[in-house]
């Protein structure tokens, strides 16, 4: 029994020092702490939100709407966290008009848990309260903020006393800005192929009637608010549309005009739009500020009236 006690006793100051990392580590800012203070402190002004993935992340920002504007998308945030975060706030955004609802390539065979960034469900699971129904519950990162980062990065922040900065380039409105105006290195046909073959990689075809009817989902409820749904695909250079899988594209169309077709939406398709060009990228499908702010004053003016 003593020697159980002292081994016991030995534990403490382990647990106590993990107690501690696990809290300076809930201190530190992320992109999805970040976003929830942000949205909450707006929810009663807040009266366009823009909801999507990397390249609404990216490539959108709502500094330039007439309207009250933030951007709710995240790296990779599919239409089944679009859908639910949406739900979980809207009916304390009392002056909401417009929901923009990227549709990208991608969208529709899209789920985290099938990709390399599967560990990303967690971080909504930890700082949304958003569980999609196939993450392990009993998996660490679930609960853990040293397993959520993992422990690797986790002892990097202790070491620099917790003083990091995940959120350098995100403005108050949820714009992730990309400084550099361009990287034409980035810009090719080979890189440009390879980002449409990883895409159609992660694309399953397993996940279009669930993804598809989680955004017929989000289009009803906004509907029944009288909340105006607008369904945007974002624009890309020709060294990506030009490899992207045709039947993809055409199943996509189809399902976007049969759900606009039903709830009385509007689709904007943005994807090979020629008003955009090199200088408006960072890479294949991702617009640099100075595309940002043409891709912001386009909605604006075009479906924002």
């Amino acid at each position: 029994m003593k020697k159980f006690l002292k081994k016991s006793l030995l534990l403490v100051p382990l647990l106590l020092f993990f107690l501690y990392w696990e809290y300076n580590l809930s201190k530190i800012s992320n992109s999805y702490s970040f976003k929830k203070e942000s949205l909450e402190k707006r929810l009663d002004s807040i009266q366009v939100l823009v909801l999507g993935s990397s390249q609404v992340t990216y490539g959108v920002n709502p500094d330039y709407f007439k309207l009250k504007g933030f951007n709710l998308s995240n790296i990779s945030q599919s239409l089944f966290y679009d859908t639910r975060l949406t739900l979980k706030y809207i009916d304390k955004m009392r002056n909401l008009k417009y929901v923009i609802i990227n549709v990208s390539y991608f969208s529709f065979g899209f789920q985290l848990i099938d990709g390399i960034e599967k560990w990303r469900d967690y971080y909504y699971s930890q700082f949304w309260g958003i569980n999609f129904p196939e993450i392990d519950k009993y998996d660490f990162k679930k609960y853990s903020k040293v397993f959520l980062y993992t422990p690797k990065i986790a002892f990097s922040y202790f070491q620099k006393g917790f003083h990091v900065n995940l959120v350098g380039n995100f403005a108050s409105n949820g714009y992730l800005k990309i400084d550099s105006a361009n990287s034409y290195h980035n810009i090719s046909d080979t890189f440009g192929h390879q980002r449409v073959l990883c895409h159609t990689k992660y694309y399953k075809e397993s996940r279009f009637k669930g993804n598809r009817e989680d955004l017929e989902l989000l289009v009803s409820e906004l509907k029944k608010r009288n909340v105006k749904p607008v369904i945007v695909t974002p624009p890309v250079l020709p060294t990506y549309y030009n490899f992207a899988d045709k039947s993809i594209l055409e199943k996509n169309h189809r399902a976007i005009n049969e759900i606009c077709s039903k709830y009385k939406c509007d689709y904007f398709n943005y994807f090979t739009d020629k008003r955009f060009v090199k200088r408006d990228f960072w890479d294949n499908d991702h617009l640099n500020f100075i595309g940002a702010e043409k891709f912001s004053k386009i909605i604006n003016e075009e479906i924002l009236k």
